[in-house]
């Protein structure tokens, strides 16, 4: 067949070129190149097959008698996603492709996941909780930040052969409005725990930005041990060490016969260092910490508020917006706080020599007595419960990132 009669007076006679419709032809002659017929040819992809392509009028008239196109079916669109190979890709601009066959429309993409957003309070993995200033939740309700000093291990929790203490890292993220807060997270988390049974000591440490760990030292049958999430966890007499995940969580459990401790590994919201984690921490007891015939009362800048009253105490906190005036109303401001108040002594006191190390000022790992703390000492803010708290109430700390978006600060609208 021919290109049809206006194709024939342009160019000559064509019957060695096949029809664009077959599935093999002859490249056309020179004077259909010229006039970019075959341009337009190499523009459309290849049908698999003369059957299956559809009828394309190139150049009108069609060769042979024209055809009408079959109406659509009346059937349902096929189900989404659509074939891949159907229908074709056409350049844009085309003006000799024919139209789709009507097909059911693309879903709407979706947006970009806007980033998460902070929990307005740390998730209750155990009862008391430290998160990122980090924000410090005591037994009794009572709330304070401490910022620390970038590189310094502090003491979290003090107890009869339990210790735990934890790494401070100055780290900045982003508030909505585009401030910058050079603030604090504990990034690493250091167990120190002697067995009741034989007095053999445990030790386990958790640096999520420094894999591999974490790891159980002074296990009696290898040594040392790394954990993976959802492998068996290490046990010891009385002490057990599990690795989990919780959603995009990295979830650290340390159980002794008196306390629960999770180590809750995640990014940082909004942080200026991508892939940077912080800890949170979170400590429950499991049994009342000022019983036994001779009570020594837990220390520590979250272990001392299981001090056995019913007064929550409040210290001091930063409130990103007081801070970012206070500061000049520029593009940044840093966190101060060191929960004065809420705590006994100041910060410094809380600081320990290396990573396992026990022995601070407060220590209580290897007291024999140690009554709990004067709360009337204390200058926070004392808040008198209406019920005497179960001593099984939760404590701990979250990332400087878990403040409440009411704290956000336009910069456009600073001055």
């Amino acid at each position: 067949c021919g290109f049809g009669a206006a194709a024939a007076a342009a160019a000559g006679a064509v019957r060695s070129t096949a029809c664009p419709r077959c599935c093999t032809r002859a490249s056309p002659p020179p004077s259909l190149a010229s006039k970019n017929v075959d341009g337009l040819l190499s523009r459309r992809p290849s049908p698999p097959s003369c059957a299956a392509a559809p009828r394309v009028s190139l150049i009108s008239p069609p060769c042979g008698p024209a055809r009408a196109r079959p109406p659509p079916p009346p059937s349902p669109p096929p189900p989404s996603p659509p074939p891949p190979f159907y229908p074709p890709q056409i350049p844009d601009g085309d003006p000799q492709a024919p139209p789709p066959p009507p097909v059911a429309p693309p879903p709407t993409p979706s947006l970009p996941p806007a980033p998460p957003s902070p929990p307005t309070s740390p998730p209750p993995s155990a009862p008391v909780v430290i998160t990122g200033d980090p924000h410090l939740r005591f037994a009794h309700g009572g709330e304070a930040d401490f910022r620390g000093e970038d590189g310094a291990t502090y003491n979290m929790l003090s107890h009869t052969n339990v210790s735990v203490n934890a790494l401070f890292e100055a780290s900045a993220f982003l508030i909505w409005g585009g401030v910058k807060v050079r603030g604090s997270f504990v990034t690493d988390a250091f167990w120190t725990i002697k067995s009741n049974l034989t007095g053999r000591t445990i030790r386990v440490e958790f640096s999520p930005n420094q894999p591999p760990t974490p790891i159980v030292h002074g296990l009696p049958d290898s040594g040392q041990r790394r954990l993976q999430p959802g492998g068996p966890a290490a046990s010891f007499e009385d002490v057990s060490v599990s690795m989990s995940r919780r959603g995009n969580a990295e979830v650290l459990g340390v159980r002794t016969c008196a306390w629960h401790i999770e180590a809750v590994a995640r990014l940082i919201w909004r942080s200026t260092t991508p892939g940077k984690k912080q800890i949170d921490l979170s400590f429950a007891p499991l049994r009342d910490p000022l019983s036994g015939t001779v009570a020594v009362a837990p220390h520590g800048l979250i272990g001392q508020s299981y001090d056995g009253d019913a007064v929550a105490v409040d210290g001091k906190q930063d409130h990103y917006r007081e801070l970012w005036k206070a500061q000049g109303s520029g593009k940044e401001l840093t966190t101060q706080a060191q929960a004065e108040g809420a705590i006994e002594g100041e910060g410094n006191d809380y600081q320990v020599a290396d990573f396992f190390a026990t022995e601070f000022k407060y220590s209580r790992f290897a007291g024999s007595a140690a009554a709990p703390r004067n709360v009337a000492a204390l200058s926070g803010n004392k808040r008198q419960l209406s019920s005497h708290p179960h001593w099984g109430s939760a404590s701990g700390s979250v990332g400087d990132d878990a403040r409440d978006e009411g704290e956000a600060i336009s910069v456009a609208n600073a001055r």
